[in-house]
């Protein structure tokens, strides 16, 4: 019929079609293109359209494999993704420990307060609670949080503020207020100084204010 003895040509025309488009990313090589001139004059027409059509297929697959290997995915994978919401958690959270400890840093002036009321076991509570809580559970656990040099003067930094805390401690139960405002003012700076240490990524998501 007139539709099948049209086919072979209609191949031939598609590969030098393919042949003369470099700009397509495609190149068609020389054994393929004898393929499809020797297979347009076979004794079965439908041998020659297979034929042709096989070598079109390799040619089409040899040039567009390199060109998808080189080319990055361009999507994430559910583990990449639960890896980021991970670490946007944790920062969040480091975030809101750093936060608290710049209000904490603030409210040092509470232990002048109760040396100068002369209220020696609130104040000897009231440091043995920063101990257990401000200290252990904010800043000791940023510290672990934190990275490189930073890692290391937080941890230095930890110790400080302990010693400031257990020195409190020591004068509330010695009666001797008239230190405590040294003492506090002492725990006041470590723990701004740890403040300071704060990761600058932390400060550009969250954005941080002054006192």
């Amino acid at each position: 019929s007139r539709q099948g003895r049209s086919m072979p040509s209609f191949v031939s025309a598609t590969f030098f079609a393919l042949a003369a488009c470099p700009a397509a990313g495609v190149r068609v090589s020389r054994p393929a293109m004898a393929h499809v001139r020797a297979s347009s004059v076979p004794q079965s027409r439908r041998d020659a359209v297979r034929g042709a059509a096989l070598a079109a297929a390799a040619a089409l697959v040899g040039a567009s494999a390199p060109a998808f290997a080189e080319k990055s995915k361009g999507y994430m994978t559910m583990d990449e993704y639960n890896k980021l919401k991970a670490r946007e958690a944790k920062d969040q959270r480091l975030y809101g420990q750093f936060e608290a400890l710049r209000t904490r840093a603030s409210q040092t002036s509470e232990f002048n307060k109760l040396a100068e009321s002369g209220d020696f076991s609130k104040l000897s509570e009231l440091s043995r609670g920063w101990e257990a809580t401000i200290r252990k559970e904010l800043l000791e656990a940023a510290a672990k949080e934190l990275e490189g040099e930073a890692k290391q003067k937080g941890q230095d930094i930890n110790k400080l503020v302990l010693a400031d805390l257990k020195g409190i401690d020591k004068l509330a139960k010695a009666g001797a207020g008239d230190e405590v405002p040294a003492a506090s003012a002492s725990l006041r700076q470590h723990v701004l100084d740890f403040v300071a240490l704060e990761p600058q990524r932390l400060q550009d998501t969250f954005g941080v204010g002054d006192l």
